[in-house]
């Protein structure tokens, strides 16, 4: 059965991020990679997480803990924010994005990030990234129009 891709492409899953997840296909671009890093979360596809991670920062991780986020977490949506090359002709990118989740206590929750990727040998890694803090008395960016403090933050 087909559904609506997890990244907001509008796209079937299949025709999108599920072929770069399960290795068909590589992500041409900093931003292909990151939007089926966000459906690998949604899919709880640890070891294609770990896999896209810079060799060179990879150890920062573990794929247990990976998972067990992804699996605690209703991920609710993708905001991309911006995007700085990236291209299929650049060595490296930037993307700055939201994650929409409710975590264990089915709280909502934004993971805001700004994000630096990679290219060796052809292929796109997440090299590393900078969480960008919300402030309380900011416009919750889920878009309810409340302050984050009444909204996402609570």
């Amino acid at each position: 059965m087909s559904s609506v891709c997890y990244c907001g492409s509008g796209q079937e899953f299949e025709d999108c991020c599920e072929g770069i997840i399960n290795g068909k296909r590589k992500a041409e671009t900093a931003l292909e990679l990151m939007k089926s890093r966000y459906s690998a979360y949604c899919t709880v596809a640890g070891a294609y997480l770990m896999a896209t991670t810079h060799p060179a920062t990879r150890f920062q991780y573990h794929q247990e803990s990976i998972e067990a986020w992804a699996r605690e977490s209703e991920w609710k949506g993708l905001k991309i924010i911006s995007t700085h090359k990236g291209t299929a002709v650049d060595e490296q990118g930037e993307v700055s994005f939201q994650a929409f989740y409710k975590d264990e206590q089915k709280k909502s929750r934004v993971h805001y990030e700004h994000s630096l990727f990679v290219k060796q040998q052809n292929e796109w890694f997440y090299h590393s990234g900078k969480i960008i803090p919300i402030n309380r008395n900011d416009s919750c960016p889920c878009g309810s129009g409340k302050k984050y403090k009444k909204c996402c933050a609570t």
